[in-house]
């Protein structure tokens, strides 16, 4: 038997070049792959004219969808290399890493015993009975940064990327010799921080190796990780020990899909922790491999054009001038992607490195997005989901794509619903920027696509089998096991407008079970208020229509019975609350169109406002309602406001009951002399330290207030008090005042002092 290590870097170009080459020099009968061996059904789907890498297979634990990972592939990975190849050639092609189903066991497991122990510490209070981890050699993190410090460079990925992924060496199997070499040296002096784990999976592949000897196959090439080439090696002297890590691991459920991917997405390290950071440089140097960097400067001038810079002939000459003396200086065949950047930034941008993220964001990461054919196998809920993005037009593309809609078009509300039910399963793919409000029909989505919005589809299918059924069961789900009205008074609009009409009865029936058997106002405060709002939507049914006017009127009598007796006593930060909540009620009440429900209301308010221990704030607000709603006087208001700010109060109770009053209008101490003069005395006769104390609460009420209202309250406080005032102002000029005599007054007492 012939056994051929091929190790690679996932997504490196290099890899994939020699990768391809080699497998055509050694034609083998079974080609096996880093990859769990769940994957398998995954890549046996794949057809070369209609899926479009970048792709991704997304696994999962249909039981704990937390448990999942992306492994993605590009045209340049190697491993996608060999699909194809095995593919047009008919050649066997196997997965031959540690399975899945083990690895969510091993990870649930280990989960499960931290917890064991974190509870067990805190019983026994002892922390020195930690098992310690033994690890055969030093531990490296990164191993491969030993050999690139030892070669001059500051990063493992640099040394890497010059000598195995730019560098052309004779051939494709001694590259792959080189490759060996380096791993074997390296792990015969460290060992990485997934050692545990990568003792296992290794396990598993060796044990690929054996029963592929067993099977009669030939030649056999495994392309794999470089980390792990020397290792598989040993498939023969490690057989015992393999056999042995392998027994009676837990087992978990596991599904795979193939998923689009999205270039930024590259980068992610999940699965085989495959990454990098430049996928649109990977997949220029993958097409066009004979390049020495003038494609791509032509390219990056063109990027720059778009964003109209004046960019030459001339500075992209100059740029590759540059780019390939930089290259010379470091030794290398032709320029990478850090001599092009540095070129850029020194030619085109003339040393402002800011606008080279033009390039960073266009060019070197790129803006690919894979395609994967419609009819593969899907969930319910996806197929669903697919159907009314295609209906709808809508794109599915990485970068934001805004959507206006009208929602008096059928279209456009049909598309308005769809997006809204998304919303409620909390499928992040659009966020609305601008709602419905008076005079408007339009909504204005932004749409950006996200590879793992394909999970919390498939999270959701468990609550139904298309969006609409998923979205009303998820919905009623949260609002039985939710007892914050505020919570679901906030289902209920957003269930109105994803037209999800039996979840609002349903949680129309939950607001009630929840607040009958309270009387805290506050609470019936915040119910009542979005409720009374909610029912003047033009899209609600008549029949969710009248089963919420009967819970706002319930709701309303409940409050008015409580009211007085919700005001006493209360500290500041309840008086506030409840100070905002009777505001914000008597500014909605009015939107319902019954006369007998604010008569109630302001009833409630009259007798509130006349019991004792009432909260000052409260109490200043309520005045102002009554004497707005016509219910008190002028005189009555004038009584209201002189014994409020009377001698006997405590300044801190007069300041509170002002801000009650004058809460979002300033007009009253305009027209009203009077009030105005009591308020003028009352301000005038305050201790500067109280006045100190007090200033905050002041600013804070006139800041509410419009600038031209302050502009008049400025003008009149000029003048001091009105002209149908009864008092007298201290500040008031005298008009006999002689300042002659007073300076010459201050001339003798400054020599009697010696000043």
């Amino acid at each position: 038997m012939e056994i051929n290590i091929l190790g690679i870097r996932h997504h490196g170009v290099g890899s994939a070049i020699n990768t391809a080459q080699r497998l055509k020099e050694i034609q083998p009968d079974l080609i096996l792959v880093e990859g769990p061996m769940e994957l398998m059904e995954s890549i046996e789907a794949i057809d070369l004219k209609r899926f479009k890498p970048p792709l991704a297979i997304l696994t999962y634990n249909p039981d704990n969808l937390k448990q999942s990972a992306f492994y993605p592939f590009a045209e340049y990975s190697p491993e996608w290399q060999a699909f194809i190849f095995a593919q047009a050639n008919n050649i066997k092609l196997l997965t031959a890493d540690l399975p899945l189903q083990y690895s969510y066991g091993i990870e649930a497991a280990e989960q499960e015993k931290k917890a064991q122990s974190l509870e067990a510490e805190e019983v026994e209070g002892n922390e020195e009975n930690q098992e310690v981890e033994k690890f055969p050699l030093p531990v490296h993190p990164r191993p491969l940064e030993a050999i690139a410090q030892a070669d001059g460079y500051t990063s493992a990925d640099l040394w890497w990327e010059h000598y195995f992924e730019q560098k052309q060496l004779v051939s494709a199997a001694e590259h792959f010799e080189a490759v060996l070499s380096v791993m074997t040296a390296l792990r015969q002096n460290y060992v990485n921080i997934d050692y545990h784990e990568n003792e296992l999976r290794e396990a598993f592949m060796r044990e690929a190796i054996r029963k592929a000897q067993k099977e009669g196959f030939e030649k056999i090439v495994f392309v794999c990780g470089a980390w792990h080439a020397p290792a598989l090696l040993k498939y023969a002297e490690k057989k015992k020990s393999d056999q042995a890590l392998m027994k009676k691991l837990p087992k978990k459920k596991v599904k795979t899909s193939w998923i689009p991917w999205l270039n930024s997405r590259l980068s992610w390290r999940s699965g085989y922790g495959a990454g990098l950071d430049s996928p649109g440089w990977y997949e220029h140097l993958w097409k066009y491999q004979q390049d020495d960097g003038k494609k791509w400067l032509i390219k990056a001038a063109s990027v720059f054009r778009e964003k109209e810079f004046d960019v030459s002939t001339a500075h992209v000459i100059e740029t590759y001038r540059l780019a390939t003396s930089l290259a010379a200086m470091r030794n290398l065949s032709r320029p990478g992607l850090a001599e092009m950047d540095e070129a850029i930034i020194s030619v085109i941008c003339m040393g402002d490195d800011v606008q080279l993220n033009y390039v960073k964001e266009n060019l070197t990461i790129g803006k690919s997005m894979g395609r994967v054919p419609a009819d593969m196998p899907k969930l319910p809920i996806q197929t669903d989901f697919d159907k009314k993005v295609k209906r709808y037009r809508l794109q599915i593309r990485e970068d934001e794509k805004t959507y206006q809609l009208d929602l008096r078009e059928p279209r456009g509300l049909e598309k308005s619903i769809f997006l809204h039910r998304l919303a409620v399963l909390e499928i992040k793919w659009a966020e609305l920027k601008t709602v419905r409000s008076k005079g408007t029909f339009k909504e204005v989505w932004t749409l950006a696509w996200q590879p793992e919005i394909m999970l919390q589809i498939i999270d959701k299918a468990i609550w139904g089998n298309d969006i609409e059924m998923a979205a009303q069961n998820y919905v009623n789900d949260m609002a039985k096991n939710s007892n914050d009205v505020g919570q679901l008074t906030q289902l209920i609009q957003s269930s109105i407008i994803a037209e999800l009409f039996d979840s609002v009865d349903f949680i129309i029936n939950r607001i009630e079970k929840v607040v009958s058997l309270s009387s805290d106002v506050a609470l019936l405060l915040e119910a009542v208020i979005p409720l009374i709002e909610i029912s003047r939507y033009s899209d609600i049914r008549q029949t969710d229509q009248a089963v919420l006017l009967n819970l706002i009127h319930n709701l309303l009598s409940k409050i008015n019975i409580n009211l007085p007796t919700a005001c006493y006593g209360l500290d500041d930060e309840m008086a506030i609350r409840i100070f905002n909540l009777i505001s914000k009620l008597n500014e909605v009440i009015t939107l319902l169109g019954s006369e007998e429900l604010v008569n109630d209301w302001i009833d409630a308010l009259e007798q509130t406002s006349n019991e004792i221990g009432v909260s000052y704030l409260i109490q200043g607000a309520t005045y102002r309602i009554l004497l707005d709603a016509q219910r008190f006087d002028s005189q009555k208001v004038q009584a209201g406001f002189s014994r409020a700010l009377s001698v006997g109060e405590e300044p801190m109770h007069s300041a509170a009951w002002i801000e009650g009053f004058l809460k979002g209008s300033a007009m009253i101490l305009i027209l009203d002399n009077t009030i105005w003069n009591i308020l003028y005395n009352w301000m005038y006769d305050l201790d500067e330290k109280i006045f100190d104390d007090l200033l905050p609460i002041l600013r804070r009420t006139f800041s509410n207030f419009s600038n031209n209202e302050r502009r008049q309250i400025g003008e009149k406080a000029k003048k001091g008090i009105g002209t149908d005032s009864e008092y007298t102002i201290a500040m008031q000029p005298d008009q006999n005042f002689d300042s002659e005599m007073a300076l010459a007054s201050l001339l003798s007492a400054k020599t009697i002092l010696n000043l």
